[in-house]
C-alpha cells in the first residue's frame, strides 16, 4: 500500500514538472531582406512631385517575430533624409531626382527590441540627366575601424567594390595616409580591378579613400575608411 502511494505522489510529481515550461522571453527579429529599389540601380519608377522631386515606394519582405519595421533614408554623403516606421512591408517616401540614396530596414517585436540590420543598399532616383556620376565605392577590407596584420612583405590587402548606374565606370584612384584629410594617390587602377596592396608601418593608424570615375569623367568619393597595423 504504501508502495502504490509512493507510485501515485511521483507520478503526480512529474506532471507537475512537466506542466512548467520555461520562458525564453520575447522573440528577436530577423534580418530584413531589402527588394526595392534595387541595389546599384537607377530608379525609374517613382511618381514625380513637382519638378525635381518624385515619390519612392520602399519595399522588404517580411521578417519572423517582426511588429513594425523602421526604415531609413540616407542623401549620398551620409545625411538622413527620412526615417519612420511601419507596420507593413513598404513605405514611399518624397526624394530629390537625381540624386543617390542608400537606405535600410530594422525590424521590431511588439516589446520593442530591435532585430539586427538589413544590408544597405544604393540607388539613383532618377532625374532629368542622361549621365550619373558612379555609387560612391565600397570599403571592404580591412573592415573600417579594424586591426590587421601586415603580410611578409609589409603590405595590407585593400579591396572595394564599386558600381554606375550608366555602366561605364572607368577607373579607380587609390588615396592612402596616416590623416585622414591629408591622403595621397597611391595608383590609378581600372574599373575591372578592386585590389591594391599597400606598404605599411606596425603601429600606425592607416586611413583610406577610392575615388570612382566614369568615361565621362563624373566622380564620386567613398568616404574615408581606416584601420590599425599590428
Amino acid at each position: 500500500m504504501k508502495i502504490a502511494r509512493l507510485m501515485i505522489f511521483l507520478l503526480v510529481l512529474g506532471f507537475a514538472g512537466g506542466g512548467c515550461s520555461k520562458d525564453e522571453g520575447p522573440k528577436i527579429p530577423g534580418a530584413v531582406n531589402l527588394t526595392y529599389p534595387g541595389d546599384n540601380t537607377l530608379c525609374v519608377t517613382g511618381t514625380p512631385v513637382g519638378a525635381t522631386s518624385s515619390e519612392v515606394v520602399f519595399r522588404w519582405e517580411a521578417t519572423a517575430h517582426a511588429a513594425t519595421y523602421q526604415l531609413s533614408v540616407y542623401r549620398d554623403g551620409g545625411s538622413l533624409v527620412e526615417q519612420l516606421a511601419t507596420s507593413g512591408t513598404s513605405a514611399p517616401v518624397v526624394l530629390a531626382r537625381g540624386v543617390a540614396f542608400t537606405w535600410r530596414v530594422i525590424a521590431r517585436n511588439a516589446q520593442g527590441d530591435v532585430g539586427p540590420a538589413s544590408l544597405t543598399w544604393q540607388f539613383y532616383n532618377a532625374g532629368a540627366s542622361e549621365s550619373y556620376a558612379p555609387f560612391p565605392a565600397r570599403l571592404e577590407l580591412p573592415a573600417s575601424g579594424s586591426t590587421v596584420a601586415s603580410d611578409g612583405n609589409g603590405e595590407v590587402l585593400l579591396r572595394w567594390s564599386g558600381a554606375d548606374p550608366d555602366n561605364d565606370l572607368q577607373e579607380f584612384e587609390v588615396y592612402v595616409g596616416l590623416q585622414p584629410n591629408a591622403l595621397t594617390r597611391q595608383t590609378t587602377q581600372p574599373a575591372n580591378s578592386n585590389t591594391y596592396r599597400v606598404s605599411v608601418n606596425a603601429g600606425t593608424v592607416v586611413y583610406w579613400e577610392i575615388l570612382s570615375r566614369d568615361s565621362l569623367g563624373n566622380t564620386s568619393r567613398s568616404g574615408v575608411g581606416s584601420f590599425r597595423v599590428l
